[in-house]
């Protein structure tokens, strides 16, 4: 459409030039008209003849970045030929992880046998594997009229993208008490009734058991006992070594949906959730595993330091969801405990979530706020704006 009216533009002028010879003055009329022609036509020969020698290409500054990083996309221009460059014109595009911190539609040009670089100043907005690419690449003639695509650009699209990854916050929500002392029924409860039949100290009896205490601030929330207490009404703490960890399993239900603004918030939110959590539990000196579907198969990581918090954290800077041919973990399913599970699933896409707590009706389901998801369980748990996590009421 632009370049019909462009080239209506210029028909006029020379419907204008062709007056000034009919009407005022041949002789400047006609050379007018002629200057007009022959423009157009050494414009039109030599952007075709620049267009085959053009190469356009791009590079980032990083590709490796944090949730409100700045970076740059790089696109740069060259030709092996002296003759001058008209403008060439570019439109970049991204995934919703990145948006653009000023325009996404840039022009340049090329004098001699040089490179020339246009930065486009972009940012990194959620979590994952994201995608920056040149949608299109067109060469305009001197005057403007034409333009033409590079035949570069056609052959090599995949030249033309580039791939980022972002990694997701862990945010620091310090002790959240109530919160684990649900984890600790989920993962402990056979070992709670151990603990309740060997409440007394041995002493010198040489009977096997545990001493307890009253709780105080600052000790361990794994070491109380959660059914002793429940029975004296007073939180009681268990003086043994160091506890070994309970190893509770948490996996991540991901749908596969279209990604958008929304869905990428509730995503991101979701799995920052499950970090803190995990960073929780290892700081209260507990380990657990965690599940995620990638790659065609369910990935397993092991939590036992802030090492593999971080490790789970790089795993999910390339992250993208896929549909798993079933949506519990097998190792999950036959190992007879009930999980916890972190779903991205939304009020508009819960088919998963549903699954899931057919298969567990007990499951613990933690959600975002913002997914505004549906009572499909009576256990389920929201994490706000803060990364708090607090059971939905029903």
């Amino acid at each position: 459409m632009k370049t019909v009216k462009n080239l209506l533009g210029y028909i006029g002028c020379i419907c204008i030039t062709v007056m000034v010879a009919y009407f005022i003055d041949g002789t400047a009329g006609i050379i007018l008209t002629a200057t007009m022609i022959c423009a157009f036509v050494i414009s039109l020969a030599v952007t075709l003849v620049v267009r085959r020698f053009l190469k356009v290409e791009i590079s980032l500054s990083r590709d490796l970045l944090g949730k409100g990083d700045i970076f740059l996309l790089n696109v740069n221009i060259s030709k092996n030929i002296i003759i001058p460059a008209p403008v060439v014109k570019i439109k970049a595009d991204c995934t919703p992880h990145l948006k653009f911190e000023g325009e996404s539609v840039y022009s340049g040009s090329v004098a001699g046998k040089e490179v020339t670089t246009i930065p486009i100043s972009m940012k990194a907005v959620h979590s994952g594997a994201a995608e920056v690419s040149l949608t299109n690449v067109r060469l305009s003639d001197f005057l403007g009229i034409l333009s033409f695509s590079l035949p570069f650009a056609t052959a090599n699209a995949d030249l033309l993208k580039a791939k980022v990854s972002v990694y997701p916050n862990i945010p620091d929500t310090g002790m959240q008490p109530e919160l684990l002392k649900t984890v600790s029924q989920f993962a402990a409860d056979d070992d709670d009734e151990e603990e309740e039949s060997d409440e007394i100290a041995v002493g010198a009896t040489g009977v096997p058991g545990y001493e307890h205490r009253q709780y105080y601030p600052g000790d361990p929330i794994k070491k109380i006992n959660w059914k002793l207490s429940s029975k004296r009404d007073i939180y009681m703490v268990r003086l043994d070594e160091k506890v070994s960890a309970a190893g509770q399993l948490f996996f991540l239900d991901c749908p596969q949906i279209e990604e958008s603004e929304y869905v990428l918030t509730v995503r991101d939110n979701v799995i920052e959730g499950a970090l803190a959590m995990m960073s929780m539990l290892v700081r209260d000196g507990r380990e657990a595993s965690f599940f995620r579907y990638s790659g065609g198969m369910w990935l397993r990581t092991d939590i036992h330091t802030m090492a593999d918090v971080y490790t789970l954290q790089e795993s999910f800077s390339d992250y993208t969801p896929h549909t798993p041919p079933q949506t519990v973990p097998p190792e999950i399913a036959s190992s007879g405990k009930t999980p916890i599970c972190f779903t991205a699933a939304c009020a508009d896409n819960y088919a998963s979530a549903s699954d899931i707590t057919a298969h567990f009706p007990n499951a613990m389901l933690i959600s975002a706020e913002c997914a505004e998801l549906i009572d499909i369980s009576s256990n389920i748990w929201i994490i706000n704006s803060e990364f708090e996590l607090k059971q939905k009421k029903h």
